[in-house]
């Protein structure tokens, strides 16, 4: 009868519930925050790549550089603007007449094209999660990340 009643008095009572849903529910939302965490620290990377992009696009347009065709120079700026390794870095620079890609940056187009010259840069840099919850989140770049790309582009003529 005792016993019963001990039952029936703990059957009504809610003392402790809003712990015990805590205990049952925390670990879902440090899962959440963690993950929330690395996803914001890979959009900043790709933030950082495209801002050493820029940085490549803003020195391909400064003053004594168009007129070279030669864009070398770009490739050590957006290294030391980006500041970590880099899986790849491209510098492209082309002639385009009458919206056709030409081959040859040097030459001109026949009377009465458009023409225009452009030039991009791209850097590729692997992200990995700082969490990876036992390999849940694996990429597909060498150490298990993945492969973020900052590009820019700009007209030159």
């Amino acid at each position: 009868m005792m016993k019963h009643a001990l039952l029936t008095r703990l059957r009504g009572c809610r003392n402790g519930a809003a712990a015990a849903e805590m205990v049952l529910i925390a670990p879902a939302l440090a899962g959440l925050l963690f993950v929330g965490m690395d996803v914001g620290l890979a959009f900043w990377e790709k933030h950082q790549l495209e801002q050493a992009a820029q940085r490549g696009i803003e020195l391909a347009v400064a003053p004594g550089t168009i007129g070279t065709g030669s864009f070398s120079h770009l490739d050590p700026e957006v290294r030391a603007a980006y500041g970590k390794p880099v899986q790849s870095l491209t510098v492209d620079n082309w002639l385009e007449c009458n919206g056709q890609r030409q081959d040859n940056w040097n030459s001109f187009c026949p009377a009465g094209q458009t023409f225009a010259r452009f030039v991009s840069v791209r850097v590729r840099a692997e992200y990995v999660p700082q969490y990876s919850f036992g390999g849940i989140l694996h990429g597909d770049g060498q150490n298990g990340g993945y492969v973020l790309t900052g590009d820019a582009s700009v007209r030159l003529q």
